[in-house]
């Protein structure tokens, strides 16, 4: 009925004359106020209502407006031979072909900058406080450590700050790990959204800690001593949504090292500072991050040093911080009430060492049980690690378990648990 304007032997109703009246193919038809909204996005010079803009959120012609739940119900009955991906785009096939081609643009800016890379080798062992280097929270670790654009849990304030922002609850969360030689350490983490502020806040803290026998040059096997060394870290991060697409974070922490001072040896201390980024690109769920973590000035540790053998002092000296820059792509090739699967691919440059390259995936059932894994490309040991997780809902708490292994092949393997609780 609604072209018989096109066709005139088709009678119209007054229904079907009203919808088009106003339109740029009939101008000398008076519009409606419903009619002029519903082609206001096809014709910018008409004003759309917010109802009318709503109802074509996430459209074929508009992808860039994130589609409601009524507004893809009703895209797919247009298009029904696309699957409308959550974030306003039909078309998984389309989603999962963009990840491909920016996974495989981050190989090849990996393989360009390979002999780079490979230079950082001849840095090994030049930074301080390299505690830092190890990585907080299972699940992050369980996927490979390809978290700097998932970061959607506390632990993001390790890997990615920005991805704070997107907690939305009060969370807590505390990490184990057995760590080589008899080392371990242990971290805490508690976020707080804040309305008032626009973002979340988050607090952190750390302990790292093992027990030594001492040695000296004229007793290398013993003195008979031993002393206890450790490394302590708390700070604070905010993150925010800058847009709907952008989220950017900011974190500050205090870093205390200490070298041994039971029996003589110095202490060494510094402020680091951590920022990063996540952007959404508006396709499926497909986001990019970059993050640079452990910035700050050179750490020296206090005190002098005076050679037994011929008496003389001298300061020691200074080492930077455990610089690392990462950047990286992850998205949901499958998202449902039933499942969600999370694949990710995240390239990392120490400042002290060789470029490493690492991928991971994390399946998720119901949202109670995870299975994930992830390996890295290019280091020498501590290539491949799994985990798993289990989540479940107690009255307005929930709570959260994982569980990391990693395979550190001549160094044994790694074993990490963590607790969450969500309220």
């Amino acid at each position: 009925m609604s072209i018989s304007k096109v066709f005139p032997s088709e009678p119209a109703t007054p229904a079907a004359r009203n919808s088009i009246r106003g339109s740029k193919v009939f101008p000398s038809e008076p519009a409606t106020p419903a009619a002029r909204n519903s082609i206001s996005k096809v014709f910018p010079s008409e004003p759309a209502t917010p109802a009318a803009r709503n109802s074509i959120r996430g459209s074929k012609v508009f992808p860039s407006e994130p589609a409601t739940a009524s507004a893809r119900s009703s895209i797919s009955k247009v298009f029904p031979s696309e699957r409308v991906a959550p974030f306003g785009i039909g078309g998984g096939w389309r989603v999962t072909q963009l990840a491909i081609a920016l996974a495989l643009l981050l190989l090849v800016a990996a393989g360009t900058a390979r002999a780079q890379g490979s230079l950082g080798g001849q840095r090994a062992g030049t930074s301080s406080a390299t505690f830092l280097r190890i990585g907080v929270g299972a699940r992050a670790v369980g996927m490979g450590e390809t978290f700097v654009a998932v970061a959607n849990d506390p632990s993001a304030i390790y890997w990615n700050p920005a991805g704070l922002a997107s907690l939305q609850r009060r969370e807590l969360s505390i990490s184990h790990v057995q760590w080589p030689a008899d080392i371990a350490y242990d971290h805490v983490t508690f976020t707080l959204p804040s309305r008032r502020f626009g973002g979340s806040f988050a607090i952190q803290a750390g302990l790292l800690g093992t027990q030594i026998d001492e040695t000296s040059e004229l007793q290398p096997f013993g003195t008979g001593r031993s002393f206890s060394y450790t490394d302590f870290i708390t700070g604070v991060a905010y993150s925010r949504r800058w847009t709907d697409k952008l989220l950017v974070g900011l974190g500050v922490k205090y870093v205390h090292e200490d070298l041994g001072s039971q029996v003589g040896g110095p202490t060494t201390s510094a402020f680091l500072f951590d920022v990063g980024s996540i952007y959404y690109l508006g396709i499926g769920s497909v986001r990019i991050a970059t993050s640079l973590t452990n910035f700050g000035s050179a750490l020296r540790p206090e005190g002098s040093y005076t050679s037994p053998y011929d008496g003389t002092t001298s300061q020691f000296d200074a080492f930077d911080p455990p610089l690392m820059f990462r950047y990286g792509v992850a998205f949901e090739p499958i998202e449902n009430d039933t499942q969600r699967l999370t694949t990710a691919l995240e390239v990392s440059q120490p400042a002290d060492n060789e470029q490493l390259v690492k991928a991971g995936v994390e399946w998720m059932f119901r949202h109670t049980f995870a299975l994930r894994s992830g390996y890295n490309l290019r280091a020498d040991a501590m290539k491949f690690s799994a985990g798993t997780g289990f989540s479940g809902d107690f009255g307005n708490f929930r709570g959260v378990i994982d569980y990391a292994y990693t395979d550190g092949g001549p160094l044994g393997s790694v074993h990490r648990l963590s607790l969450g609780l969500r309220f």
